[in-house]
């Protein structure tokens, strides 16, 4: 949780069978469980229930950890009482740097929304020093802005935000290896003005080396190009655009055009890596975890860490060791990383899943029952 903003709301659902009295949080700050607060939370209609820590910003330093529970009470003479279990979360420091302030419109022959095509692929350069004199520092983005002028005719399928760390100061030709993806998915833009996408993975950033982020989507159709604002300069962003629903994987993107422009770009770093139960914390070892559920049907989820960059593969085999399926085969930034298997073309039966990376390689069972 960035400390900027706290004091943050807690919301919970409640039921009971014969009705809920009161939904309160007990929270304390740091690991002691000294200084116990309460606050009571609000009905917001059905079940829900709402409200804000009773505290301050500046009650909060970075790198302290709160930890709370909600409890609810029914309305019987016994006045019953359950819980949830123990949350917590770290308060980190975060720091927005925004690039850019000119009002060139990037649209449907540039600028990393063209919808006005099904494919486009854009790749934009963003130096470290212009990074650090917005504000920014080492740490996770942990998700990346453009501002928005015109909303396109439609969303973007199989949207891939990917970055990779550079020495180059100037583009002019694709980048097509060494590339980390932090989001995919399929994106609505939802308005005009600054709007983000956060990242699934947050990106490591060392503060020093130059960054290439890249921006491509594929649709079956087209519609308008949703605007982005930019500001002029030259060698900073390339743009090639097809219609191809494949624009994310098509080799053929070999003749980018150089804009003009670089799309205005705001990115929110996390630049406290503490200590604890905390989301951005660098990982000290690899590891592979057992899946989970397991046994499970039909999607499991996979965690593995990695304490530094390098290529990872992660297959799944069936009991005769026959590959099944690839789920990474790229290379990663040093972290922490979730992994959805979907095995709903399967059988049910026994599989193996084997990570791979420099040295390092693990092996885990899981069982798939249907």
């Amino acid at each position: 949780m960035p400390k900027t903003a706290w004091p943050v709301s807690v919301s919970a659902s409640a039921t009971d069978n014969i009705g809920v009295d009161s939904v309160w949080v007990r929270w304390y700050k740091n690991n002691t469980g000294t200084g116990i607060k309460h606050f009571k939370l609000l009905p917001t209609g059905g079940n829900n229930y709402t409200a804000i820590f009773n505290s301050l910003n500046a009650d909060v330093n970075v790198n302290d950890s709160i930890f709370y529970r909600v409890f609810a009470r029914d309305i019987s003479a016994a006045h019953n009482t359950d819980s949830t279990a123990l949350y917590n979360f770290k308060i980190v420091a975060q720091a927005t740097v925004c690039l850019g302030t000119g009002t060139v419109a990037m649209g449907s022959a540039s600028g990393p929304y063209n919808t006005y095509w099904y494919g486009n692929r854009t790749q934009i350069l963003y130096t470290a020093a212009e990074i650090l004199a917005g504000g920014g520092g080492a740490g996770y983005i942990a998700k990346m802005g453009f501002q928005i002028s015109v909303v396109g005719g439609q969303s973007m399928n199989g949207l891939n935000f990917r970055v990779k760390n550079t020495t180059l100061t100037t583009l002019s030709a694709y980048e097509t290896t060494g590339w980390t993806t932090v989001y995919t998915g399929t994106y609505t833009v939802p308005g005009t003005g600054w709007q983000y996408v956060d990242f699934t993975t947050p990106y490591y950033w060392n503060g020093t080396s130059n960054l290439i982020f890249e921006i491509c989507f594929g649709n079956t159709s087209y519609t308008t190009a949703t605007t982005v604002l930019g500001t002029t300069m030259s060698g900073m962003e390339i743009t090639e655009y097809h219609d191809l629903s494949t624009a994310c994987s098509y080799t053929g993107f070999t003749t980018p055009v150089a804009q003009s422009a670089r799309a205005n770009t705001c990115f929110v770093i996390n630049t406290g890596v503490g200590t604890g139960n905390n989301t951005y914390e660098l990982p000290k070892t690899y590891s592979l975890t057992q899946n989970y559920p397991n046994p499970f049907n039909p999607v499991t989820k996979i965690n593995f860490a990695l304490p530094k960059q390098g290529f990872v593969t992660l297959k799944v085999y069936d009991v005769l060791g026959r590959e099944i399926s690839t789920l990474v085969n790229e290379v990663k930034q040093a972290g922490s990383y979730t992994v959805d298997f979907d095995a709903s073309m399967l059988s049910s039966g026994v599989y193996f899943y084997r990570i791979e990376s420099g040295n390092f390689s693990d092996i885990k069972k899981m069982i798939l029952v249907k």
